[in-house]
């Protein structure tokens, strides 16, 4: 994300949180846990080092497989935990979400699961801001930053204190893929992060060929965050590439809006007047304030789009899952799939039936 976008994503989400809109965005759970990918365990390949990855910033040369690891940004400790490495200091994401804990609930989980007694340092990064001294005085191997903010300056800064492994093209724009590939590799578990890979496919597989009712339906993903205007994202963005996975088609003028903006975004403001243009069988969307998003929904515009008219419109709320289906990843997807896939297939059977 941009410094400004990235910034009003985070206040949003945070904006949730606050004005305690958690009551009843989440849906019974219905995805069973057994079918998730089964995290890794074991020990790193030493044969795999010493190994150098290339980031957008520069190269991190890593010498032998790390045993302090640092993450920033999101996601590098998500994909970090599902390979059976706890970090020693992790991106604290209550500054990001709200939430009452540092850790998001998939990423709890998960830590308590490899060791119950552990508790990583909570970092507070951004694009304006690195606790240099506090990365240093924590001797890390390693810094995980690849689905971040990170830039030119922040990476040569902490490349002095280890070997930092940033995004493979632009900030905030790193695929679930990369993330896991790309920190496999840094922590010499490639084999595991493959077949975390290959499992997650099969559950976003599994979940399609359940829910035959997303195929043919298009679908969009907005926000609010100004008066005003309302916020389309990309069809490359990750949100929409999920959605995707699951059997839905992007609606086609997210592709246009793309084409025609500035190609370092991942979303685009549209007037009001203009949102009848963009009329998806179902539309997701946050909200950066309740007063923002009573202000979109009781439009006469957006209450005549078709997914609002058929109650295929859903406006999420709940901050993690704002949050997971932001960012997803092979951690939180399977928490990610168990709250929205019910809320989705709800939306495309009233698509149906309308």
């Amino acid at each position: 994300m941009t410094t400004s976008g990235r910034y009003w994503h985070r206040a949003g989400i945070v904006m949730l949180a606050a004005t305690a809109l958690l009551a009843g965005a989440c849906s019974e759970s219905t995805f069973d846990s057994n079918d998730s990918a089964a995290f890794a365990t074991g020990q790193a390949d030493a044969s795999a080092f010493p190994v150098s990855i290339s980031s957008a910033l520069g190269t991190a040369e890593i010498t032998e497989a790390p045993e302090r690891v640092i993450t920033l940004g999101w996601g590098s400790e998500d994909a970090a935990l599902s390979l059976g490495v706890v970090p020693v200091a992790v991106q604290n994401m209550k500054s990001d979400t709200g939430t009452d804990d540092g850790l998001l609930p998939w990423s709890r989980a998960r830590l308590e699961e490899l060791d119950p007694n552990a508790e990583p340092t909570l970092l507070t990064a951004s694009s304006k801001e690195m606790p240099y001294e506090q990365i240093a005085s924590l001797d890390p191997d390693v810094i995980l930053a690849v689905h971040s903010g990170l830039n030119q300056e922040q990476f040569d800064k902490l490349s002095a204190i280890a070997p930092t492994v940033a995004y493979p093209e632009r900030r905030w724009a790193t695929s679930w893929e990369d993330q896991i590939t790309t920190v496999g590799k840094a922590l010499g578990r490639s084999a595991q992060a493959e077949e975390l890979v290959t499992k997650t496919q099969e559950t976003l597989a599994e979940q399609k060929s359940q829910h035959p009712e997303f195929a043919g339906k298009t679908v969009a993903f907005g926000s609010g965050t100004e008066p005003g205007s309302y916020n389309f994202y990309f069809d490359t963005d990750p949100r929409l590439k999920m959605l995707v996975s699951l059997g839905f088609t992007v609606d086609p003028l997210a592709q246009q809006l793309r084409e025609d903006s500035d190609q370092t975004k991942f979303a685009a403001p549209v007037s009001l007047e203009l949102l009848p243009t963009y009329n998806p069988d179902v539309l997701l969307a946050w909200y950066l304030s309740p007063e923002l998003q009573n202000e979109v929904q009781s439009n006469p515009l957006f209450a005549g789009l078709k997914s609002v008219r058929t109650n295929s419109y859903i406006g999420l709320t709940d901050p993690p899952l704002v949050f997971a289906s932001s960012s997803p990843n092979v951690l939180s997807m399977p928490w990610l799939l168990d709250k929205l896939v019910p809320q989705l297939s709800q939306a495309a059977n009233n698509v149906s039936t309308s």
